[in-house]
């Protein structure tokens, strides 16, 4: 195929927008459509340096037509043409598409050739390439931990309140008749099931919270740490690394944009050093028995005496509840969010509504060159399809 033709998609030429413009205006583009799709056949940076160094700045009508911003269904697009009509190349979320106007159904024209084509000719604009790829932004995109974990808690909090769980309603007693007997078994599995998935949640949850607040303070950190330890990794290294306390005593004097210092004695710090201690304790198998402790039971040799009787729904269940702490997972919720609430009162109307902003954003971007935090594209991330390769013949 390419061999007939093996510089078809290498003799396109550039079309001015103003006569670009005057074409659609006028309806005077070939009617005759197709297209592909292109993933990573072809690096988009590769191919955007390419189409620049070759082209000059992209031409077509959705670039001219785009926002300037980063939220486009179109972020780029260049509009080439040859005696066969019109060839436009864009940019989108998740792909490029190749889209033909005109009279393309040729057996030489295919995504293979195309591919093939265009990676063979880089080498002869890899000068001007690399000067053009000098001048992007290069940002590292990354997820943002906080949101990570807060969807991920509002999710479990959801599932968790859809089980309906309430240990009294749902209390499998000791049978006290025949009739009764003959369904226990089966009564008691089912609860068991549903309290067993339930309480999994509730020890997630009580290990999770803690650390969305932990995560919050280095969020904040990660925001507003002055300059002079943004520069110097090991100073950056040392308070982040520092003990919560000390993270939140020194926030007022490493970081910019509090107008005030952590109380250490206000309600919401006191609340969230408690919920750290017992997620300590929860989570490194700590043995403390004031908080593990079940009942009491006495020994006359190997002869066992109770204290006093269970039975057993308090013994398997009921034990497994209390341990978890199964009714206290939406109030330690709202403990984390008071004191997330609090450092957030501790900021500057401009800080607050940049952490904020920063907060409910998943995908956030760091521009290592100069330190900069940034949001780089919109909390919904859209994509659209015109059409797919497979309605076209020859799509290669």
């Amino acid at each position: 195929m390419t061999g007939e033709f093996p510089d078809y998609f290498l003799k396109l030429e550039v079309i001015h927008p103003k006569l670009l413009a005057q074409i659609f205006l006028e309806k005077r583009q070939p009617k005759e459509f197709r297209g592909w799709f292109l993933k990573n056949e072809i690096r988009p940076v590769d191919l955007y340096c390419y189409l620049y160094a070759k082209y000059g700045p992209p031409n077509g009508i959705m670039n001219l037509l785009r926002g300037d911003t980063s939220d486009n269904l179109i972020h780029w697009e260049w509009t080439l043409a040859n005696d066969d009509g019109m060839v436009m190349i864009q940019g989108h979320n998740f792909r490029t598409d190749v889209q033909f106007l005109g009279d393309f159904n040729h057996p030489h024209v295919s995504k293979q050739s195309f591919i093939t084509q265009i990676k063979n000719d880089l080498k002869n604009y890899g000068k001007d390439m690399r000067a053009i790829r000098e001048q992007l932004e290069k940002w590292i995109e990354f997820v943002n931990p906080f949101h990570n974990i807060q969807s991920t808690i509002d999710i479990q909090i959801a599932k968790l309140a859809e089980l309906n769980l309430s240990p009294v309603e749902d209390r499998v007693p000791t049978p006290t008749s025949m009739e009764e007997l003959k369904t226990y078994q089966k009564r008691f599995a089912e609860a068991s099931q549903k309290y067993i998935f339930g309480t999994g949640l509730a020890f997630g949850l009580r290990c999770m919270l803690p650390v969305l607040a932990e995560t919050f303070i280095n969020l904040l950190i990660f925001i507003l740490v002055k300059n002079e330890l943004k520069i110097d990794p090991a100073k950056y290294k040392d308070f982040v690394s520092d003990t919560i306390n000390n993270r939140l005593r020194l926030l007022y004097t490493n970081c910019v944009g509090f107008v005030g210092a952590v109380d250490d004695s206000d309600p919401a710090c006191r609340g969230f050093y408690q919920l750290m201690n017992d997620r300590n304790d929860l989570l490194h198998g700590n043995f403390n028995l004031d908080k593990l402790k079940i009942g009491d039971v006495y020994f006359n040799g190997k002869v066992p005496v109770f204290y006093e009787y269970g039975d057993m729904w308090q013994d398997t269940i009921g034990v497994t509840i209390e341990t978890v702490k199964l009714q206290h997972i939406e109030k330690n919720y709202d403990t984390v969010k008071a004191f997330i609430s609090y450092l957030l009162s501790l900021l500057s109307p401009e800080k607050k509504e940049l952490v904020e902003a920063v907060m409910m954003t998943r995908d956030l971007g760091y521009y290592e060159k100069y330190k900069r935090l940034g949001i780089l594209f919109a909390i919904a991330t859209v994509d659209s399809f015109g059409y797919f390769e497979d309605e076209f013949n020859n799509a290669g």
